[in-house]
C-alpha cells in the first residue's frame, strides 16, 4: 500500500515538477519543469518519517488533510516518504539550501511530520528567514521553535486519559504497546491512558474477583524507532502475558506498527484492541481514541494562505475537538457482563463526568 500511495503522490507532484533524486551532498530534490503553465502555484511539500506513508494511520492522515486543502484551494503538493532517516535528513538539507538562495517569489510551505529531525530543524530552521516566501511548520511539538516557522500540537493526554476511564468498563487487563518513550506526543499517550485507567471511576462487582492491570511495553528507545515491526515480533509481544482473567484489551501506541497487531489478532484474536489515532473499525474493538490530524493540516494550511498566516503555536486538544473518543460497546464482553450485575457501567452521567475530568487534567498536564 505505502509505494502505491507514495508512487501517486509523485506522479501528482510532477505534474507541475520534475523530482530528482537527494544526498547527502546536495542534490537538487526538485527543479522547475519548463513545461509547467503555473510556476508561481503555491507549493505545499510534507516530509515524513522513513516509510511512514501508508500506515493506515496518522501519516495517511496528514496525506488526506493536506491534498483535500490543495484541491480546495488549489495548490500544488509534493509528499516525501523516505526510506530511511539519512534520506529524510538530505531532503531536509538540500531544501534548506535551495530556498535560503532561491531568487523566485513562489510561495512554499515546508510541513515536517517527524520527531526525529527535531534537532535538525531547531538548528537550522532560521536558515530560512533570509526568504519571506518560504515558511515551515513542525507538527506535534509542544515547544515553539526559536526563530522562524510555526508549530502544532495536538495533545493527546486528554483523550488517551478518556480512553483509559473508559477501558475499565471494557477490559480489566491491558497490555499497552508504545512506540518508543522519545516521541513527545506518544508519552503524553501513554501517561493519559495509564492516569485514566488507573483512576477509580468503575467499580467491579465482588462476585467477579476482577483486579485492574496494566502492562506497558515500549518496541524501541530510539525516537525514530517502533513506528513498524516485523509480525513475528508482534506476536511474540502479544502472546508472551498469561492474563490472570479471559478478557483483555491492546492498545497499540505505535503509528503503523497498530496495524500489524490490529492484522494479527483479526486473525487470531485474543484481545479488544483499541484503535488508536483513528477509529478501528472491527468486531474485535470496542474503543478508540482519534486524533483528526487531517482537519488541524489543513487548518494550517488555510491558515498560511490568509493575510495574517499561521500563529507562531497552537495547541488544538480535548477541548477544542481535534482529539476524542469513540466507544462501541457492543464488542464487549466484560460490559455486558456488568450490565448482566447491574453495574451500571458508561452511564451518560459518568460518561460526562469522564470527559469533563479528561478536559481538565490535559490542561493541566505538564504544568
Amino acid at each position: 500500500m505505502q509505494n502505491k500511495i507514495l508512487k501517486g503522490l509523485l506522479m501528482s507532484a510532477t505534474l507541475l515538477l520534475t523530482l530528482a533524486s537527494c544526498t547527502k551532498e546536495g542534490d537538487v530534490i526538485y527543479e522547475t519543469d519548463p513545461n509547467d503553465v503555473a510556476p508561481t502555484t503555491p507549493l505545499v511539500t510534507v516530509i515524513y518519517d522513513p516509510n511512514a506513508v501508508g500506515d493506515g494511520n496518522y501519516n495517511d492522515l496528514i496525506y488526506k488533510g493536506v491534498e483535500e486543502a490543495a484541491r480546495e484551494y488549489g495548490l500544488r503538493t509534493m509528499q516525501l516518504s523516505p526510506s530511511t532517516h539519512d534520506e529524510g535528513l538530505a531532503y531536509l538539507q538540500t531544501l534548506f539550501q535551495q530556498m535560503s538562495t532561491a531568487q523566485d517569489t513562489v510561495r512554499r510551505l515546508f510541513i515536517v511530520a517527524a520527531a526525529s529531525y527535531d534537532y535538525y530543524l531547531r538548528q537550522n530552521n532560521d536558515r530560512l528567514a533570509v526568504n519571506p516566501y518560504v515558511d515551515l511548520l513542525y507538527l506535534e511539538t509542544a515547544k515553539p521553535l526559536d526563530g522562524k516557522g510555526s508549530t502544532l500540537y495536538l495533545p493527546y493526554y486528554g483523550a488517551m486519559y478518556e480512553a483509559g476511564a473508559i477501558a475499565q468498563a471494557l477490559a480489566p487487563d491491558v497490555l499497552l504497546v508504545a512506540a518508543n518513550p522519545k516521541v513527545e506526543s506518544v508519552a503524553g499517550a501513554v501517561s493519559g491512558f495509564t492516569d485514566g485507567f488507573r483512576a477509580d471511576y468503575i467499580h467491579y462487582p465482588e462476585q467477579l474477583n476482577y483486579t485492574k492491570t496494566l502492562v506497558t511495553e515500549y518496541i524501541s528507545d530510539e525516537a525514530s524507532g517502533g513506528f513498524t515491526i516485523a509480525d513475528t515480533t508482534a506476536m511474540r509481544i502479544m502472546n508472551e502475558r498469561e492474563w490472570p482473567g479471559f478478557i483483555h484489551m491492546l492498545v497499540p501506541v505505535c503509528g503503523g506498527a497498530a496495524r500489524t497487531f490490529q492484522h494479527l489478532n483479526d486473525l487470531m484474536g485474543g484481545y479488544d484492541i483499541m484503535g488508536v489515532n483513528a477509529y478501528y473499525d472491527s468486531s474485535n474493538s470496542s474503543l478508540s481514541a482519534v486524533k483528526h490530524i487531517d482537519r488541524a493540516v489543513a487548518l494550517c494550511i488555510s491558515q498560511w494562505l490568509s493575510p495574517d498566516g499561521m500563529p507562531k503555536h497552537q495547541s488544538l486538544g480535548l477541548a477544542d475537538g481535534y482529539t476524542g473518543v469513540e466507544v462501541t460497546t457492543g464488542n464487549s464482553m466484560l460490559y455486558d457482563i456488568l450490565e448482566y450485575f447491574n453495574a451500571a457501567p458508561l452511564t451518560e452521567e459518568l460518561r460526562t463526568k469522564i470527559h469533563e475530568d479528561a478536559i481538565r487534567k490535559e490542561a493541566e498536564y505538564g504544568k
